[in-house]
């Protein structure tokens, strides 16, 4: 893989492929790749699920049950920035070609429009998930059924339009997010971590500059 350098990095992309496997177990391969009806099926089972648990058991108000569910699902947003900028791509530098975020992302970087590998497979995806759950319900109780509902339906849109953005062609109508995105991956490696909202790149700076670039895409 290609050193990376904040001002010069080097990565080598293969549009229009798909990704090697990464385990020799199937098991484990499998594990790696998911569909996106998959997923929406999924996580809005859990959300349903959620509001459920918080209207039957904890008897919460309809009122509370919006309120929380829109609370969740702006949290999210703020979710996605963090984990997109601290997690899938380094402190140092915002790379991902090694390690664990070549293996989360940076093989989403390497393989693009690869559809398996497009989204967050369910098992780390639900171990994230009930990570963020289980604190959210340490900090609020029961209202966290609710409020943690509205941050996986924030998921989901968010998996949704990454999704769009990188169909070939992208829909018109997703035309914003297609050019913030794809800033992202073929410019400025180090800015436009938002996907579903730009609203934390402008909170936190990371908004794109214009003229700039950082990474000189190697193609096959």
């Amino acid at each position: 893989m290609e050193s990376a350098s904040n001002e010069n990095y080097e990565f080598r992309v293969y549009p229009d492929e798909k990704s090697p496997k990464l385990f020799k177990s199937p098991l484990l391969e499998v594990l790696t790749k998911t569909k996106l009806w998959i997923i929406i099926l999924l996580y809005s089972s859990v959300a349903t699920f959620c509001l459920w648990v918080y209207m039957y058991y904890f008897h919460g108000t309809v009122f509370n049950l919006i309120l929380l569910f829109v609370l969740g699902f702006f949290t999210w947003t703020f979710g996605e920035y963090i984990l997109h900028r601290f997690v899938y791509h380094k402190l140092k530098d915002a790379s991902y070609d090694s390690g664990i975020q070549y293996v989360f992302h940076g093989i989403h970087h390497q393989y693009p429009t690869d559809e398996d590998r497009i989204i967050l497979p369910p098992v780390p995806g639900l171990a994230i998930a009930c990570l963020f759950l289980g604190v959210y319900y340490l900090i609020m109780g029961g209202a966290a059924f609710t409020f943690g509902s509205g941050f996986l339906i924030g998921y989901l849109v968010y998996i949704s339009i990454h999704w769009m953005v990188h169909s070939k062609p992208a829909p018109a109508r997703f035309n914003f997010w297609w050019k913030h995105h794809n800033i992202h991956h073929y410019q400025q490696h180090d800015k436009a971590f938002g996907v579903s909202t730009p609203i934390w790149d402008i909170v936190f700076r990371t908004m794109p500059v214009k003229g700039r670039k950082t990474i000189t895409i190697l193609k096959k």
